[in-house]
């Protein structure tokens, strides 16, 4: 594990795989941390160079100072790639990191060959809940929002039937810090690239749940009709975490993109 040392705090990174070789980079969504990509990175190591960070307020990444937002975690993601002399990769995002995505793609598309977006918003159409859900976390904890996650995470019968892998979402999101995480819920909240998504035209893949409950498809739909160079590849029997509920989809939708194999979309 290395740090970049930033204005306010230490960001937390990894690079493995081939020195020279192309480069990918992977971001987490909210709560979670680099490690969310362990199987992804095992897939690539030996084709490409990876880079995976935390963002601030998750993993070993210091808290900074909150509240974030999309546009402030996009910029410590070029802080990393000019740190690292990087000057194009693609990008590989989920949820949180498929905002961060689209702000890049849209302010500076100059340093992206291309994009895989899963679980992907333009913008929050309704901000109460997430209000409700600070509100909560800021009196009982991060562990006391998991009722309403796992309903909006996984598709139904999944969370009864893979208490393993929900588990270990679950122990992973509960180690964020609670400044952390709040900091960036706020982030979410707040995005809307919509104006935007027109003026996009970076080549991009966006993966979505048919049953996503966080960001449902008609979201990812929008997207894929309004930026010119993007194609939208649907995971039935999933949620918004079909990273974890359909693996081998999920990872033959990205292996396929990368190596640009024709996917069935």
């Amino acid at each position: 594990m290395d740090f970049l040392k930033l204005a306010d705090g230490n960001l937390a990174y990894e690079t493995s795989g081939l020195s020279d070789g192309d480069v990918l980079l992977f971001c987490h969504s909210l709560g979670a941390n680099q490690c969310l990509w362990d199987r992804q990175i095992a897939l690539f190591e030996d084709s490409h160079k990876i880079v995976r960070l935390d963002l601030r307020g998750h993993g070993q990444s210091d808290v900074f100072t909150a509240p974030y937002s999309i546009e402030m975690l996009a910029k410590d993601v070029l802080h990393l790639l000019d740190h690292l002399d990087i000057r194009r990769c693609s990008l590989i995002g989920l949820s949180l990191g498929s905002m961060i995505g689209l702000w890049l793609a849209a302010h500076e598309p100059h340093r992206f060959n291309q994009m895989i977006l899963a679980g992907a918003s333009a913008s929050v159409q309704k901000s109460a809940p997430f209000d409700q859900r600070i509100a909560r976390i800021q009196e009982h904890g991060l562990d006391s929002m998991f009722d309403e996650l796992n309903e909006r995470w996984y598709a139904p019968n999944f969370v009864a039937n893979n208490s393993n892998v929900v588990n270990a979402v679950r122990k992973m999101v509960n180690a964020t810090a609670k400044v952390g995480y709040i900091g960036a819920t706020m982030a979410v909240r707040d995005f809307d690239i919509m104006d935007k998504l027109s003026e996009i035209d970076t080549e991009m893949l966006l993966i979505t749940g048919a049953e996503d409950k966080a960001t449902p498809i008609a979201e990812a739909e929008a997207i894929a009709a309004t930026c010119v160079n993007c194609k939208l590849f649907v995971i039935e029997n999933a949620s918004h975490l079909a990273i974890v509920e359909q693996p081998e989809l999920f990872d033959t939708a990205i292996v396929n993109f990368i190596n640009k194999v024709p996917l069935s979309v």
